[in-house]
């Protein structure tokens, strides 16, 4: 099997987006060998498909199904550096998204180096306060449940030293009840967010930038402030930002900014990967 694809790097987050046709049963088998090191490698893989709504140029189905701020830029970058922008020009485009119930619009900007992408987020079908157990100790922490993602923020000091191996571990243990979901480490003083993304037996990746966990942490906030609000939030790959807008006592709109890089283009060649 020859496989057509893109390698973008949004803040860090290496993205894959596959150009050839994959039936979707396919997709989640054929997504996790391509993001492996020993082949491809990267954070996340998406299938790019035509779109069945007219506004939208073209549908991105991630390999779990869930929705993805930053694979969807990557996408919208990826359509404008076909028309060879010059640096400062602009473009809107509208994108299908799986996990997405109508299609969302991106702005793309052409920078000296790359592209800036500004995306217009789901609202969280619900931000709560729940418990969660480990070792023995229960926890209450903010979930955001996005379009295909579930978020738990865990407060970094929480956990300490030991934060990131009890993340590991909480990942391993907790029910969620998504096929994807995040254990958000954050820091409000420093205002960084170390998020660890598991796709359910398929992989479970420090990422280096992750756009539904940024948006996760600005709804958080914005709702716990009452107030409108952006973050910037320092990651490992580099800072992303978040505008939460409320209105009379609820969120109205999210916008996730981006800085994207396109890394790479190939065909990637598989032997026999799933039914």
């Amino acid at each position: 099997m020859e496989l057509s694809f893109i390698k973008l790097s949004p803040n860090g987050n290496m993205t894959l987006l596959v150009e050839t046709p994959v039936p979707r049963n396919r997709q989640l088998a054929i997504g996790k060998r391509l993001i492996a090191t020993d082949h491809v490698g990267a954070e996340q893989a998406g299938f790019i498909e035509p779109a069945c709504h007219p506004q939208a140029v073209a549908r991105l189905q991630m390999m779990a199904g869930e929705f993805c701020g930053n694979a969807t830029l990557s996408l919208a970058c990826w359509l404008f550096s076909k028309e060879h922008p010059n640096p400062g020009e602009q473009a809107e485009i509208h994108l299908e998204v799986s996990g997405a119930d109508a299609p969302v619009s991106c702005r793309i900007t052409k920078q000296a180096q790359g592209y800036l992408g500004t995306l217009s987020m789901p609202l969280p079908q619900r931000v709560t306060t729940k418990t969660y157990w480990l070792n023995g100790r229960s926890y209450a922490l903010q979930t955001v449940e996005l379009p295909g993602i579930h978020h738990i923020i865990v407060p970094k000091a929480l956990w300490g030293e030991q934060a990131k191996q009890m993340a590991e571990l909480a990942a391993a243990q907790w029910d969620i009840p998504s096929e994807a979901f995040g254990i958000l480490l954050f820091d409000a003083d420093t205002m960084t967010l170390e998020p660890l993304v598991c796709v359910k037996g398929v992989s479970l990746i420090w990422e280096h930038g992750c756009g539904s966990g940024t948006t996760a942490v600005g709804a958080a906030l914005a709702l716990q402030q009452q107030s409108s609000l952006t973050l910037q939030l320092k990651q490992t790959g580099g800072v992303m930002e978040i505008t939460a807008q409320y209105h009379e006592h609820q969120l109205t709109a999210l916008y996730l900014t981006v800085q994207i890089q396109i890394v790479a283009t190939g065909i990637a060649y598989l032997e026999s990967c799933g039914k």
